[in-house]
């Protein structure tokens, strides 16, 4: 088995994270880029468990919140395409507070 080094596994998450902060045009696109990051996370702590031979009932956990984290974005979204038309993040109330 090969030996993962924690840059490898950090590092798609740090770059996700780096392009996520930068593009806020399309809420669409905000929410995939934080569901590759979730994804990241998940085989990150898959390999450092499987590494450190832990027991995985956190991930189930884990999982569950990243479940319910989308389906709420996802809601979000359909509400917000529903009431304005589109998606931009430009014309949300919220940045304009």
């Amino acid at each position: 088995m090969k030996i993962v080094k924690m840059s490898e596994m950090i590092m798609p998450i740090t770059l996700m994270f780096m392009i996520y902060l930068i593009s806020k045009v399309h809420i669409i696109n905000s929410l995939i880029i934080i569901e590759y990051i979730s994804v990241m996370v998940i085989v990150s702590m898959m390999t450092f468990i499987k590494i450190m031979s832990l027991e995985n009932h956190n991930m189930l956990y884990f999982m569950i919140l990243l479940i319910t984290e989308s389906v709420l974005g996802l809601s979000i979204l359909i509400s917000m395409i529903r009431t304005h038309g589109n998606d931009f993040l430009k014309c949300s109330a919220v940045l304009k507070l």
